[in-house]
């Protein structure tokens, strides 16, 4: 999940946008804010599909956008990247705790993208050789 803050000078507080882990919208809450009911509706009429499209907002020089980090542990890597038989848990952990915060959310948010890449017939990579190849660096 991908979440992005948007600010401005003409409300107080932020909104809130989520996208999933293909960069696909899924939800808006406008939280604390005091912005008003017609700026509510076209924020409402003009949600971005995706995270691409989040330069809408760009043009506006008195709106921020800001990406959310999360936070992934390597419980949540493990889980996702879901390769327990073949994988060695330990060499993968031990690369994970080597990795910065950037590159291990980084690693986390291109799973699905790698899954959808592989052929037909072709077998993921180990974990520990996903984390090793950085492909979410090419």
């Amino acid at each position: 999940m991908k979440i992005f803050h948007i600010t401005s000078t003409r409300f107080e507080g932020y909104i809130e946008l989520k996208f999933d882990e293909s960069d696909k919208f899924k939800g808006i809450c406008f939280l604390e804010t005091n912005i008003s009911e017609d700026a509510q509706k076209w924020f409402l009429k003009n949600i971005p599909a995706n995270v691409h499209a989040l330069g809408l907002y760009k043009q506006y020089d008195t709106v921020t956008v800001t990406e959310m980090m999360q936070d992934v542990t390597f419980d949540m890597f493990w889980k996702r990247y879901d390769d327990k038989l073949n994988s060695s848990k330990k060499k993968t952990l031990i690369k994970w705790n080597r990795m910065r915060e950037t590159e291990r959310v980084k690693a986390y948010r291109f799973i699905g993208k790698y899954f959808s890449s592989i052929p037909d017939g072709t077998r993921k990579k180990y974990a520990e050789t996903y984390l090793n190849a950085e492909l979410w660096n090419n």
